[in-house]
């Protein structure tokens, strides 16, 4: 079998999903390395897989530059100016990709797959010669006939917006929009921002920059033709006009893993899993681990509009960055932690009320559980929520204008309208299918043949 690289930034949404991933290409045969710029070494080698740690990605303008203390800011301008090649030289060797290529010559993979957030690790694979498919946790951000920006939370053929003419004014409202964004910053970088340098160090290492033509999200660029696995749900997606080489492999979800140390909050959820089930209660579960701070003002919309419902076991992950002191009246039947494990929870929950996160949304599916999506307005968040209420996995709504009592009418919903669970149970079969046929493994085995035979398609 084929020896693989998985590479991806270490977040945690993808790590876990990734570590999923390279669970079952291992089980299929594969011998598999993990990497990554972010030190993830405990999550990934208590996975058993072997890990190597690659140099931690910085901002590319940061320490390129010399002191200038003393001189005037025009003198600064004119030196960037006059030393901005020589500038951006040396932030392209800030970012180390000799040592990648070493580290890359010494594991000699078949095959990379590589989160497509890592641009200059993917130019450094490509310049080397070694097949690579992009990793991407997903739904499509590339622009589609039939389907908006991910960034938005409109719905095909609702309303204006959801119009053929509405979805092709977002696309080019967006594309100028990011155009415009970056266009300013490298202006006031004098060519020393993260898009400018990336685009020249493609350019020494022979990366086509015909592949990076796109830019709507996320930042600095997307890819056009490399071939991309997602790790979604092909059929949780709008109906649109599908990008070539992008293939869906179902959601990766380690409903086992027990990746903190939670042991301290163990016996309370017991005692809720307990009370639910004797008291025949409702348990409703809000994750808010990426939440704004001002995002509070919504928990304690939350937390008037369950008080009153007494048969309402609420369970709230604050996620670190409120505390449980920062709400002054918390009801009897509102519980809050600081993190709980969610895969635990969720196995017990009647309904989540989650912030869009691709990463809950398909550990709902897994555990069948009705959503109220609250988006939290970032990244993918408002096209995660409006797919989910497309398909009527649960309800999207806008966290900003809702008041308790439209949050109260809103939960009840998702308790008492079967429908919800209903689509739940045909997703959560549509997500084994990806697993039962082995689309994953199939997929790979694909790329791993088709380039002994074409003699390196997936190169150039």
């Amino acid at each position: 079998m084929a020896h693989i690289l998985c590479m991806t930034s270490g977040l945690t949404g993808i790590l876990y999903a990734s570590i999923e991933m390279c669970r079952r290409l291992e089980e299929a045969g594969h011998q598999i390395t993990y990497a990554s710029p972010s030190d993830v070494k405990q999550r990934v080698t208590a996975s058993q897989l072997d890990y190597v740690q690659l140099t931690a990605l910085q901002e590319i303008h940061a320490s390129v530059v010399p002191n200038l203390e003393g001189r005037s800011k025009w003198a600064k301008l004119w030196y960037r100016i006059k030393n901005r090649k020589k500038l951006r030289q040396l932030a392209i060797e800030q970012l180390q990709m000799d040592n990648f290529g070493a580290i890359l010559d010494q594991l000699a993979p078949d095959l990379v797959v590589i989160d497509l957030e890592l641009h200059p690790h993917i130019m450094a694979v490509f310049a080397k010669g070694i097949p690579l498919v992009l990793l991407s946790q997903w739904f499509t951000i590339w622009n589609n006939k039939g389907t908006p920006p991910l960034s938005r939370s409109t719905i095909p053929n609702i309303g204006w917006k959801g119009s053929n003419l509405g979805l092709k004014w977002a696309w080019r409202k967006i594309k100028v929009e990011r155009y415009l964004k970056f266009s300013k910053i490298r202006l006031f970088s004098i060519g020393l921002d993260r898009r400018s340098v990336l685009r020249q160090y493609a350019r020494q290492v022979g990366f086509p920059l015909k592949y990076i033509r796109e830019n709507y999200w996320p930042g600095p660029f997307t890819y056009s033709t490399l071939p991309v696995i997602s790790i979604t749900i092909e059929q949780m997606e709008f109906p649109h006009k599908k990008r070539p080489n992008l293939h869906y492999v179902g959601a990766m979800i380690n409903h086992l893993r027990n990746n903190e140390n939670l042991a301290s909050n163990e016996s309370q959820l017991e005692y809720i899993f307990r009370l639910r089930k004797e008291k025949n209660k409702k348990l409703i579960y809000c994750s808010v681990s990426s939440m704004k701070a001002g995002d509070q003002l919504f928990l304690e919309k939350l937390l008037k509009s369950v008080k009153k419902n007494t048969d309402w076991l609420l369970i709230i992950s604050l996620g670190g960055k409120l505390k449980q002191n920062d709400f002054s009246k918390v009801p009897r039947n509102v519980y809050l932690f600081s993190w709980v494990s969610q895969v635990q929870v969720l196995s017990e929950a009647d309904c989540s009320i989650n912030h869009g996160g691709i990463h809950t949304i398909n550990e709902c599916v897994y555990f069948k559980v009705p959503m109220l999506v609250y988006s939290g307005k970032k990244a993918d968040q408002n096209g995660c929520a409006a797919r989910i209420h497309y398909h009527q996995l649960g309800i999207m709504a806008d966290k900003d204008q809702d008041r308790p009592e439209e949050i109260t009418k809103k939960i009840e919903e998702v308790l008492r309208n079967p429908v919800y669970k209903a689509n739940l149970e045909k997703m959560n079969k549509v997500y084994h299918s990806y697993i039962e046929e082995r689309q994953l493994e199939h997929l790979v085995s694909y790329y791993l043949d088709l380039e002994k035979l074409d003699g390196g398609m997936l190169k150039k």
